[in-house]
């Protein structure tokens, strides 16, 4: 499973908008900095590279990413989300997808 910190200069895997995450798997959330929801919990990670900014999110607390958004640049954007299925595997789905502003 991929963790926080196996990216060096990142801290997390890097992908843009067009990037397919299938067999990624769960990606642990080592140290999250950011709380999204105003809890008081960090839940949240950012990265940003050249063209891109990343963020993943662990809404359920369990350690885990499972939410991912990408915006590049030119304004493309993608939103992913994690599944656990029964059988125990899991699977990153796309849940939006387009261009900001449009």
């Amino acid at each position: 499973m991929p963790l926080s910190g196996e990216f060096p200069g990142l801290g997390m895997p890097n992908f843009d908008t067009s990037s397919s995450l299938d067999g990624l798997g769960p990606v642990e959330m080592e140290s999250p900095t950011q709380d999204l929801n105003g809890d008081g919990v960090l839940d949240t990670f950012t990265t940003t590279g050249p063209d891109s900014m990343s963020v993943w999110t662990d809404s359920d607390l369990d350690g885990l990413a499972d939410q991912l958004s990408i915006v590049e640049n030119d304004g493309d954007y993608s939103a992913w989300e994690y599944h656990r299925n029964p059988d125990g595997t899991g699977d990153w789905r796309q849940t939006d997808k387009g261009r900001v502003g449009e």
